[in-house]
């Protein structure tokens, strides 16, 4: 994990001691429980709370409340972790007064189960406390104004993140948000987003990052500016949306979106599963299901969450002063599975169908089963299905470990027959009936550190029991076995080629924008700090949120002046410029460009797509010919001076024209073409392209990005049923894809994805389009 460094120039103890006894900005009084502290396996894996859809209304409210996330008496007094989550208001009503839910097993959840075609109605009500009332102090000191986010206090405007320079120390901008003194906080609402991840819904019903609303305080209830509820007007701290579930099966799941605040969100808890089933399709007799929700947590020495921001635990997290309450990427030193640290499961000697969910903010997980005693070999990891539905048939885990980045969904079938205690293992030990599902990811994936053995390295345990007398559910190692009628398929997944006409390609990159080391003030405590450097800022296309890029700065007020990047168009709302608007029915090509050092999980709202292929590329060449293509202009913060031509200049947005670039007639971008030749021969791209890995050869709305790859892939804006046949004119979703609000792609981690790496979208409707879900009526 990314360890914190000392706060000032010179660390000693008298600097913590007096850190946590000092009211500056942002600092918690929190000291970090390591991870190696608390015990392992010692609780079972909790169950995660069902909900099953019919035509009533599901009302889900966010609450504050208690969770025994790690075992009793890990520290003294422990009763229980502050978190959030989505109670049922039968929970709610049985709350204790000291916050516990009796009942309630876990803060993640519930599971929706949902049946393809028949709506559902979902009422998300927010609940939460304020900012000065929250326990939960992961929220309360991790806030960071200076990052574009929903800022309900200023009307969205978050003006913190136009500034040229750091955040002085003392100032508003240094503070935490509802922080308006050094330590002290107002009764400020908190604002929350619900993301249907995964779902083919309408534009108001994705709960994108500006749909987010807050609880009724003494502001009244503060709406971002694409919120939406069915009842409209009528509406209040609540958000009602009827989802049309028209999908084909799939397991997706909801999760806070809230602008630049979704990493704490979902940090403290809000997220949950969604199923959506077709009876009629299904593949029958599949082992039971169990769903196995993954992350990592911090905690502190009171059994609190504790998140690596500012100056928590008095130790320096923020690379840059320029954003000081964030981190890159937050990768926690404890496995949480189902809301429970280091959980185990008992288990029969039969087969189990596993969902595995990485509702991590940014750590991958490089999968395998093994025997912690005999070191032998643990059952196959057999994968039935993606992101957006099953395979066609089962296939086995590359090389026997299954790689899962944040935001991505895979169901697996294990089976425990001939596993159990006393059995002779290949390696000619005896199995000792223990199986711990290992990690070897490294932390950022895949080039960074190896993950502590004996924390990060370890998931959960299974503990094999008796076999049943007979296991007669579906069996994913007998020949033929088949999970369904062949999918309709995009991409031939042999030859990792497009199998049906595209309308367009689009190449487009993923950018870090770095911040030097300096010895500078800390805004958060006044200390002189070395701060080492490092990401900015990560984003897509090399273009920020908004669309506009920075030209200047303002000579009164200090802010950064912006212009509206040449060739985007403003969105239905007058607010964002839009680079990627598809057309409905239309397949494209996205080919994603990695000049990043590490993975990332990239997704793309309302559509599920196919891997064509990966692709490695000469990363230094291509970078050289990249910068050289950049015009000049924009505003170099260093020398106060527009950038000179042939210098890479962040968030200019590409440095050619994003339609219509002569240098690149292949694919719209604008971008060099690193699928260029010279003489014949490529002039970037390495070797062969590499197809999709067999587990990855489904629907998905996840897909790793690899560093030093292009990443293709093929998507269709329209339901993925349709036959591959099927003309872009008669193709069309049941509801209006564009409706004023937008969609968004973004990278995964979530770190990332608050701090700029996300862009809107807009799907043009198709004229031809008939609705047969429709707002006003349907929803």
């Amino acid at each position: 994990m990314k360890k914190g460094r000392l706060l000032g120039a010179v660390g000693t103890v008298a600097l913590i001691a007096s850190l946590l006894t000092t009211a500056w900005a942002g600092v918690p009084n929190q000291v970090q429980l390591p991870g190696s502290a608390i015990p392992q396996f010692v609780d079972p894996l909790p169950d995660l709370d069902l909900v099953p859809a019919g035509a009533g209304q599901i009302e889900l409210r966010m609450k504050e409340f208690k969770s025994m996330i790690l075992p009793a008496n890990t520290v003294p007094g422990y009763t229980g972790t502050w978190v959030w989550g989505y109670l049922q208001p039968g929970q709610v009503a049985n709350q204790l007064p000291d916050g516990s839910v009796p009942g309630r097993q876990s803060y993640i959840g519930p599971v929706i189960a949902a049946t393809r075609g028949v709506a559902t109605e979902m009422k998300f009500v927010n609940e939460l406390p304020t900012v000065n009332a929250t326990k939960v102090l992961a929220y309360k000191y991790s806030t960071d104004q200076t990052m574009h986010w929903a800022d309900p206090l200023n009307m969205g405007m978050s003006m913190c993140s136009h500034m040229s320079m750091p955040p002085a120390f003392g100032s508003a901008c240094s503070f935490n948000y509802g922080e308006f003194a050094a330590g002290q906080f107002g009764e400020v609402q908190i604002p929350a987003a619900v993301h249907l991840h995964g779902g083919e819904v309408p534009p108001q019903l994705d709960g994108g990052p500006d749909s987010w609303f807050t609880n009724n305080g003494s502001t009244g209830v503060l709406k971002g500016a694409s919120y939406y509820s069915r009842d409209g007007a009528a509406a209040t701290n609540y958000a009602i949306y009827r989802y049309p579930n028209t999908q084909e099966t799939a397991p997706i799941w909801f999760h806070d979106h809230t602008l630049g605040a979704t990493r704490l969100n979902v940090y403290a808890g809000l997220a949950g599963a969604y199923l959506v089933a077709d009876p009629a399709k299904d593949p029958a007799n599949l082992p039971e299901l169990v769903p196995l929700v993954l992350q990592d947590r911090m905690f502190d020495t009171s059994g609190q969450l504790f998140f690596s921001a500012g100056g928590a635990g008095g130790l320096l997290w923020a690379l840059n002063p320029e954003h000081p309450y964030w981190n890159p990427e937050f990768l926690g030193d404890v496995m949480v599975v189902n809301g429970k640290s280091w959980p185990y499961k008992n288990v029969q000697a039969k087969r189990y169908t596993f969902l595995f969910l990485n509702g991590s903010n940014a750590r991958t997980y490089e999968m395998f089963l093994t025997d912690p005693v005999s070191k032998n070999p643990g059952p196959a990891l057999w994968v039935i299905g993606t992101d957006g539905g099953y395979l066609d048939k089962p296939v086995p885990a590359t090389k026997g470990k299954l790689v899962i980045m944040p935001g991505e969904r895979y169901q697996v079938i294990v089976d425990f027959a001939g596993f159990q205690a006393g059995r002779i293992g290949p390696n000619g030990l005896a199995y000792s009936g223990k199986w711990l599902l290992k990690n070897t990811a490294k932390a950022p994936y895949p080039s960074g550190e190896s993950p502590d053995g004996n924390t990060e390295g370890r998931i959960m345990q299974f503990l094999i029991g008796a076999a049943p007398a007979t296991d007669a559910s579906f069996n994913p190692a007998l020949a033929g076995a088949t999970l369904r009628q062949p999918m309709v398929r995009l991409v031939n997944p042999a030859t990792g080629t497009v199998a049906v006409p595209v309308q367009k390609t689009r190449q487009l990159t993923l950018n870090e924008v770095m911040g030097m080391p300096q010895m500078t003030t800390d805004p958060i405590t006044g200390l002189p700090v070395s701060y080492p450097g490092g990401p900015l800022e990560i984003l897509v296309n090399n273009t920020k949120w908004n669309g506009k890029r920075i030209n200047g700065v303002n000579a009164a007020t200090g802010h950064y002046t912006f212009e509206p990047i040449p060739g985007l168009t403003l969105d239905a709302k007058g607010t964002n410029y839009i680079s990627e608007r598809p057309n409905e029915g239309e397949t494209e090509v996205w080919e994603i460009v990695n000049l990043t050092a590490d993975a990332h999980p990239i997704h793309l709202h309302l559509v599920q797509f196919q891997l064509i292929n990966r692709q490695n590329f000469d990363v230094n060449g291509y970078s050289a010919a990249y910068s050289k293509a950049f015009p000049g202009g924009g505003f170099d913060p260093m020398t106060m001076k527009p950038y000179p031509a042939g210098a890479y200049i962040p968030g200019f947005g590409p440095p050619l024209s994003y339609d219509g670039n002569p240098a690149n007639v292949r694919a719209v971008g604008g971008n060099p073409d690193v699928a260029a030749l010279v003489k014949g021969k490529p002039l970037y791209l390495q070797g062969p392209a590499a197809p999709a890995l067999p587990h990855e050869a489904g629907w998905k709305d996840t897909v790793m990005a690899l560093p030093g790859q292009v990443t293709r892939i093929a998507v269709r804006w329209a339901p993925t049923d349709l036959a591959a046949t099927t003309p872009a004119a008669s193709a069309f979703f049941p509801f209006d894809p564009n409706g004023g609000d937008g969609y968004v792609w973004h990278c995964h981690i979530i770190d990332h994805e608050d701090n700029e790496m996300m862009r809107p979208d807009e799907v043009t409707p198709n004229p031809n389009g008939v609705r047969s879900f429709v707002k006003g009526v349907d929803f």
